[in-house]
């Protein structure tokens, strides 16, 4: 997804990318729902108020993730957005924490240390713009966006036994649609270049549309942890398409910077080895 979105947010404005992304998103998946409804045996979608109330709060979250990241890919290269992202396992845990009462591994808490230096190293010298300047621009938008779509995750985990997810997610897009139009101006569409809609598109394709159905489908045949362990294979192949694509290649510091996130995520990631029992402690009949 990455690479089509920097080239769409690259040839026009970033607010009509975000709308041309939701609305191709909300369009594949309501194509996708009545299809399965048609002709694959499925249960009625369940439309009460906990889905309303969850679709807005993840519609809300979701534009604004949406909105900070089209800003950022503009000042970040592809691959360098797509580890930046990848901290939304760290964020997602961390909120669970505060907000679920699910408990931390002290693993976790040294992996999101060493996730936290790699950060640092990301940015390079901090020079004389200080703090602010240093996480600002790109970077702190990225943050800031991941942070959103951790929300997300949160907000799911805390519904998802009292609603119907794919209800749900349709009202997620089509609200995150409905709730562009307050904050931006009506747009021309004619005056929309044809790149821009060709590269949202297919970044809607790819992204909220096709990786989050490849997403879902994995948690049937692996456990969630290991589908996020598979997602860090992101960057890398990211940074493969970006240099073939725009022969774009982070500076040093950033590759060295993204490595030592990964691997701090990485780490934060791998569970460790099952309790055994004491001797004196048999099992019960």
């Amino acid at each position: 997804m990455v690479v089509p979105w920097k080239l769409a947010n690259e040839v026009g404005d970033p607010s009509h990318s975000v709308l041309l992304l939701l609305a191709v998103a909300a369009l594949a998946n309501s194509v996708l729902v009545v299809g399965q409804r048609l002709f694959v045996a499925g249960p009625e979608l369940r439309i009460g108020g906990t889905e309303i109330w969850a679709g807005v709060l993840l519609a809300v979250l979701t534009l604004l993730g949406n909105h900070v990241s089209a800003v950022a890919i503009q000042d970040l290269s592809p691959a360098l957005l797509s580890v930046l992202l990848r901290a939304d396992v760290i964020f997602v845990a961390v909120f669970a924490w505060l907000f679920l009462g699910e408990r931390i591994e002290r693993r976790f808490w040294f992996g999101a240390m060493i996730a936290g230096i790699g950060l640092v190293v990301l940015q390079g010298p901090m020079g004389d713009a200080g703090v602010l300047g240093f996480f600002g621009g790109g970077t702190g938008l990225a943050v800031v966006a991941a942070i959103a779509f951790s929300l997300m995750a949160i907000v799911t985990r805390r519904f998802i036994h009292r609603i119907d997810p794919v209800a749900v997610n349709a009202i997620r897009l089509w609200l995150a649609v409905a709730f562009w139009f307050p904050f931006n101006e009506f747009p021309h569409f004619s005056e929309i270049p044809r790149d821009q809609i060709l590269f949202a598109t297919i970044a809607a394709i790819a992204g909220p549309f096709l990786g989050r159905i490849a997403l879902m489908m994995s948690a049937r045949h692996v456990e969630a942890r290991v589908s996020t362990l598979a997602s860090l294979a992101a960057p890398v192949l990211t940074l493969v398409l970006a240099f073939w694509v725009l022969s774009d290649w982070p500076g040093y510091h950033e590759l060295i910077g993204s490595a030592i996130m990964i691997a701090g995520i990485s780490v934060s990631l791998v569970r460790g080895p099952p309790a055994r029992l004491s001797p004196g402690r048999g099992r019960r009949a």
